[in-house]
């Protein structure tokens, strides 16, 4: 029997593949996804609403006893990060697009804001996005469900920031704030970032795929790790090697097209494996520039008590985590360094009490004190941005192999005189602020800390300088595309899942219309 040939082969299920799938699949395409980890059940799957005393070292695993899958980079589960991430949606401003035009550090993306904002209105019609309209010029309002309400903490963190003359508002994120397309609103059950199992907050399995499939046009093929993009002697793209997570056993599965998007590092490694006599130091890297410009967020960290809340009754917390958002201010005052930062907070929940270590006491005292303070614990998070340097990049280690006897992913980061101006500055702000708003502060980062992972296969107008055109298609091999975090060209201080999700349907229309136009 001849093997199947698909229209298109996405690497990866998670915001980028399955945003993807689904557009390509509903304009007409016939799509596989190839997903390292297994099918995941969102509703039954995740530890949820469990508890460190729960488990013997007072750690919560991912998945329940029994299940499999978010055991290691190469193996997740249908839906991949977007299960368990906080669901923090921004989009970027022409600031974040043109840097290096406004500001003269960095590098500008081949696209601006004009060119996203659609497909910005199209995800958040799509999954569904609360906020508030705050007519901010560096982050643009979008089409917006209610905003939940702040926290008290918020509330006496707003008030704080107000007298610096700062601005806090009300986050943004791909979780309902009322009902939409059978999913509930978010009633504030469980932990965001262990799973949602009643899908309020946005995951890419559920959402997109899901409903894909009664398309007739998307395939899902789940245990299959990527080992290799294949490519023919006409500089085409023809699939993937695949290793079945379980048995090890490969496969092969043919596209017209492919489009990478196992993650930013993971994206990058698999290119790198992928050599040929044609591309010998990585598919689609003439350039030399694959690994580089990696560009990962940073953060610090600042926590108080609140004396406004010491002492208070004790409520439920669990859920939708932060509620409130300082974003950026400094681009418009004067400093002595390139960008800027914002900053996420209030995340305490019953699973986090190591702060207890910090409040003094013994018995029974020691037992009320804290007590007293579990109210009143708040964790301020800042964000910055990271500019490209020559020593931060993404490589792989060809010594070092994994289970399944591929090459480890290394990240390779190095803290430059910029970066670690926005780190000093950040946190000072922040101290500055929560002392403003009453707080006593018990701890605070001295280094940064990476976040997300961003950069490495990045967009650009030069091929000699770029790995991808505007449209994230590679400019040495025109049929294959990569589509996640390692795409960016420069980083914003901003989470950046919502633009990856834009881009994916952006990419997907122009891979839809070279399919309309006789070109894949």
């Amino acid at each position: 029997m001849p093997t199947k040939i698909y229209d298109v082969v996405i690497v990866g299920s998670g915001a980028a593949g399955g945003v993807m799938a689904a557009h390509l699949a509903r304009a007409g395409a016939s799509v596989a996804v190839v997903e390292g980890g297994p099918k995941i059940n969102t509703r039954t799957d995740f530890n949820t609403h469990a508890m460190p005393f729960e488990f013997p070292n007072r750690a919560i695993p991912t998945i329940k006893p029994g299940k499999q899958g978010f055991d290691s980079e190469r193996a997740r589960g249908l839906g991949g990060k977007t299960q368990t991430w906080n669901a923090v949606a921004w989009r970027l401003s022409h600031r974040d697009f043109k840097g290096k035009s406004i500001e003269g550090a960095g590098a500008d993306w081949p696209i601006d804001y004009p060119d996203l904002a659609p497909y910005y209105d199209k995800i958040e019609r799509e999954v569904g996005v609360c906020g508030n309209y705050d007519g901010l010029k560096d982050l643009p309002d979008g089409i917006f469900l209610p905003p939940v309400p702040m926290k008290c903490s918020d509330k006496i963190v707003k008030k704080g920031a107000e007298k610096l003359g700062l601005k806090i508002i009300h986050v943004r994120k791909s979780t309902l704030s009322k009902p939409k397309d059978g999913r509930p609103a978010c009633h504030f059950c469980g932990n965001c970032m262990a799973g949602c199992d009643v899908v309020a907050k946005y995951n890419s399995y559920d959402v997109h795929m899901i409903p894909a499939l009664k398309t007739g046009k998307l395939e899902l093929i789940p245990d299959s790790i990527v080992a290799e993009v294949l490519i023919n002697t006409e500089n085409r793209v023809t699939g993937v090697r695949a290793l079945n997570r379980l048995t090890q056993a490969e496969t092969e599965i043919r596209g017209k097209a492919v489009v990478v998007s196992a993650a930013c590092v993971q994206s990058v490694a698999l290119l790198m494996m992928s050599k040929s006599k044609a591309y010998p130091n990585g598919l689609g890297n003439s350039s030399g520039h694959l690994g580089k410009h990696f560009i990962p967020h940073f953060t610090g960290g600042v926590q108080v008590f609140l004396h406004d809340l010491i002492g208070k009754p004790l409520l439920p917390d669990e859920g939708f985590l932060d509620h409130a958002y300082l974003p950026s201010f400094m681009h418009e005052r004067k400093r002595d360094y390139a960008r800027s930062f914002g900053a996420q907070f209030g995340y305490q929940n019953r699973r986090s009490v190591g702060w207890a270590r910090q409040v003094p006491g013994m018995g029974a005292d020691y037992k009320k004190a804290v007590k007293d303070r579990m109210p009143a614990v708040f964790t301020f998070s800042p964000y910055g941005e990271k500019l490209p340097d020559p020593k931060t990049f993404i490589d792989v280690d060809w010594e070092k192999k994994d289970k399944y006897g591929l090459p480890l992913a290394r990240r390779n980061v190095n803290w430059t005189d910029n970066d670690m101006k926005i780190f000093k500055d950040m946190t000072n702000w922040s101290k500055e602020i929560l002392k403003s708003a009453g707080g006593d502060i018990f701890a605070v980062g001295e280094q940064p800390q990476t976040n997300h992972e961003l950069g490495g296969a990045r967009m650009g107008t030069d091929p000699k300088t770029s790995v991808l055109d505007a449209y994230c298609r590679s400019h040495d091999v025109p049929n294959l595309y990569v589509v996640d975090g390692s795409v960016f060209s420069s980083a914003s201080e901003k989470n950046p899942t919502h633009t990856i999700m834009a881009l994916a349907a952006r990419t997907a229309d122009h891979i839809a219309g070279r399919f309309k136009k006789g070109e894949l």
